[in-house]
C-alpha cells in the first residue's frame, strides 16, 4: 500500500504530499492495445500489463507514472492526447516510436518525450516482452486507462484481447476525446 505524508508550511498552508509506493504495488491493469484486423475472441493477442505507481490523485494533479509491460508485437494504434505530455523511459527491451514525422527505436536506458497534441505510436516489435516507465504530465490520463482496462490480479496470466475489450476502449476514446476518424488517447 502506498504511504502519503501530508505536510504543512509555517503559515499553515498545506503542501504536496510525500508519496511512497513499495515495489509491486500500485494500480495493476490489463490494457488492450491495437487489435488485429482479424481479431477472434479467445485467440487475440495478450493484453499489456500496466501498473500505475502514481496518479493525479496521489500527486495533486502533477503527474501520473505507469510501469508498462508490453508483450511482443503490442502497442497502441496511432493516437494523440491533448490533455498530457508523455515521456518514455525504457527499462527492458526496445520499442519502435513514430511521432511528429520522426521514427526511432528506444532501447534500455533511452528516454523520449512526446508533447501533448502530437500524433504518435509506439510498438514492442521484438520477440519478447518489453518494459518501460511512461510519465504523463499533468496527471489524470490514468482515468482513461482505468476505463479501457480489466483489473489485474497478482500471479494471473495475461488475458487475450476480445471484441468486448475493443468496444470498451472505443467507448472510452469517445468519452474522453470525442468522435475522431483517427481516435485519440
Amino acid at each position: 500500500m502506498s504511504t502519503s505524508v501530508n505536510g504543512t508550511t509555517r503559515n499553515g498552508d498545506t503542501r504536496q504530499e510525500v508519496v511512497h509506493v513499495p515495489a509491486g504495488e500500485g494500480i495493476p491493469l490489463w490494457v488492450p492495445e491495437e487489435p488485429p484486423a482479424d481479431l477472434v475472441d479467445g485467440s487475440g493477442p495478450e493484453m499489456s500489463h500496466y501498473t500505475f505507481i502514481s496518479t493525479a490523485e496521489t500527486t495533486d494533479g502533477a503527474l501520473a507514472i505507469v510501469d508498462t509491460r508490453v508483450p511482443a508485437g503490442n502497442g497502441p494504434p496511432e493516437h494523440m492526447h491533448s490533455d498530457a505530455d508523455e515521456s518514455f523511459y525504457v527499462l527492458e527491451g526496445e520499442f519502435d516510436v513514430s511521432a511528429d514525422g520522426k521514427s526511432f527505436v528506444i532501447k534500455e536506458g533511452d528516454y523520449a518525450f512526446v508533447p501533448r497534441g502530437t500524433k504518435h505510436i509506439w510498438k514492442n516489435n521484438t520477440e519478447k516482452q518489453a518494459r518501460m516507465l511512461r510519465i504523463y504530465t499533468p496527471g489524470g490520463h490514468e482515468k482513461f486507462f482505468i476505463d479501457i482496462s480489466r483489473p489485474a490480479k497478482p500471479g494471473e496470466s495475461a488475458p487475450r484481447l476480445t471484441h468486448e475489450d475493443v468496444a470498451r476502449a472505443e467507448a472510452a476514446v469517445e468519452k474522453y476525446y470525442g468522435p475522431s476518424p483517427t481516435g485519440g488517447n
